[in-house]
């Protein structure tokens, strides 16, 4: 099967989109459900990504939601995910993150939903109070336990650090679930000051964050430094034809993305 074409225009709009506000949607992007024009799409962007576990020659994820699906896939589970950017738990992480619907979900699109939320505007949301601005003072300059499993040791990382263009914009390393299983593992509970911290920003996003609806074809890509994301409950009724998300990961960019110099 040949590699689908895509128009470049298309791409440098996606581009621009990532720049500018961290994520970039397209309500119909391609009828393929093959995964190969997502594969084009990531190769345009960068050097793709490969799993553990993934035919290398085809690396895409496929959701299956299911009501009892491990805590380790939480994008098959019914329940929303919550906010969070891809692989927190990674030093080195994935640069995007391609999601494109191959099935919707039953009940219709705005179940299984995304949000978003660009990183830029949750961090001037913060800047505007002065707890806000003390939670990011903190985030920047403590170094704070992540967990994925949720057993053995934590890794530690700033949730905020310089990433990315103009100098001084700042990325962001969250999920919740995450961190609050790194600070268990860390600490044997969860220090006030960091469940203080992944509320307010977990707030920030839901005052500046969009629903985006996920029918046939749709297709999200994120910025792992520069946004958030979430997916809202799903239909995990095992009589009905379930929601198939099909995901894919861009390891490093071609070019970077950049906002323009103020």
């Amino acid at each position: 099967m040949s590699t689908p074409v895509l128009a470049p225009e298309c791409v440098a709009s996606l581009r621009a989109a990532l720049a500018s506000q961290g994520y970039a949607y397209l309500s119909a992007f391609s009828p393929d459900r093959t995964g190969l024009a997502l594969l084009a799409l990531a190769g345009s962007f960068g050097s793709v990504y490969l799993p553990p576990d993934v035919d290398p020659a085809h690396p895409v994820l496929e959701s299956h939601p299911a009501a009892d699906a491990s805590l380790l896939a939480p994008f098959d589970r019914p329940e929303a995910i919550g906010w969070h950017n891809d692989f927190s738990t990674h030093a080195d992480r994935p640069a995007l993150s391609l999601a494109y619907l191959a099935r919707p979900d039953p009940l219709g699109p705005e179940h299984g939903a995304w949000r978003v939320a660009s990183c830029d505007r949750v961090l001037d949301q913060l800047r505007a109070t002065r707890d806000g601005r003390e939670v990011i003072r903190f985030l920047r300059e403590t170094d704070l336990p992540y967990s994925f499993t949720g057993d053995g040791a934590p890794s530690f990382f700033r949730a905020l650090e310089p990433r990315g263009s103009p100098p001084g914009r700042l990325g962001m390393r969250l999920y919740g679930r995450a961190m609050r299983d790194g600070a268990r593992l860390a600490y044997g509970t969860i220090p006030e000051e960091i469940e203080r911290a992944v509320k307010a920003v977990e707030g920030a996003a839901n005052q500046v964050g969009h629903v985006l609806a996920a029918p046939a074809g749709a297709l999200l890509v994120t910025d792992n430094w520069h946004s958030l994301h979430d997916r809202l409950p799903q239909c995990v009724d095992p009589k009905l034809s379930l929601r198939c998300s099909l995901l894919c990961f861009v390891e490093a960019l071609h070019q970077p993305l950049a906002l323009p110099n103020p």
